[in-house]
């Protein structure tokens, strides 16, 4: 048998005319957040089901920042003052907030310690809060993934950094007319 050396063992390939096609459509990015009209949405939903528990606690990591851990262990004692000491940091409640909170308690017998208390009078567990949240979000038609504590922890930073933007560069704007209608050259 004959050997056949390398070079002229290679296949040799035809150049492959290409057709253009249409470019594909790529479809628009779901919003990677929970977005406030999903949150409004989400809290009407939680009221239309009678799911106080869900209701609050929705409304509470996007009001107050806090962590799943931090919201099971929350008291009426805490809520009564108005602030949550957490390891790190102090979380205030806002006032509307406290008085959900507080009626809730009474409503369920709740004079002191967890506020969210399941039957027993033991702390809801985590499990337990998570599926009031996804079934609520469900029901709403919204995705779970946008509506797991830390994405309502995430929409709580995002307004409050939005709004503390806001606010600066409205003071910036109040103290600049201030200073100009004092000091300007034209004053």
């Amino acid at each position: 048998m004959q050997e056949i050396p390398r070079s002229q063992n290679r296949i040799r390939r035809h150049p492959v005319t290409q057709t253009l096609r249409e470019p594909a459509l790529i479809p628009e990015p779901a919003p990677k957040g929970l977005t406030r009209d999903q949150y409004l949405a989400l809290l009407k939903m939680a009221r239309d089901m009678r799911k106080e528990p869900a209701y609050l606690a929705i409304r509470t990591f996007v009001s107050t920042g806090i962590q799943l851990q931090e919201l099971l262990a929350l008291t009426v004692e805490e809520v009564t003052t108005g602030e949550i000491q957490a390891a790190d940091r102090v979380i205030h409640l806002p006032e509307s907030l406290r008085e959900e909170l507080l009626a809730y308690a009474r409503r369920n017998g709740v004079s002191s310690g967890a506020i969210f208390a399941g039957r027993t009078g033991a702390p809801m567990s985590l499990t337990a809060v998570r599926e009031q949240i996804k079934a609520v979000s469900r029901a709403a038609g919204i995705d779970d993934g946008v509506t797991s504590a830390r994405a309502l922890q995430k929409l709580y930073e995002t307004t409050r950094a939005e709004l503390m933007e806001k606010t600066v560069q409205r003071l910036m704007q109040e103290q600049l007319d201030a200073e100009q209608t004092e000091h300007g050259w034209e004053s």
